[in-house]
């Protein structure tokens, strides 16, 4: 969410303030434990879409090796709504498995 949507969209006006208030903190505790993250055993599949409007690719790419056992499938073809868009699920999954099969397309 980007400041300027607060007055852009009547639906976000009210919450203006509050978002201007949580704007400011900078005691935020952390958002990952990152010492569980580098001891994972589990196995993780994680989709990454390069245009992604809400998370920075580089964020996600960041973070995601920073997970023990983590696989990615990284797209430029796809976006942020793609798991659950129409006719896009399909091939996300389809991605994910081959990730977990370790199977190149």
């Amino acid at each position: 969410v980007y400041p300027s949507m607060f007055s852009d969209y009547i639906e976000l006006r009210n919450l203006a303030p509050v978002a201007d208030i949580l704007a400011q903190m900078t005691d935020w505790p952390s958002l990952y434990d990152m010492e569980r993250l580098a001891n994972n055993e589990v196995p993780v599949y994680a989709s990454i879409y390069v245009d992604d409007m809400y998370v920075s690719y580089d964020f996600a790419r960041e973070t995601a090796s920073k997970i023990n056992n983590c696989k990615t499938f990284i797209t430029n073809a796809m976006y942020h709504d793609a798991i659950g868009a129409a006719g896009k699920s399909e091939e996300v999954f389809k991605q994910l498995f081959a990730l977990r099969e370790d199977v190149m397309d």
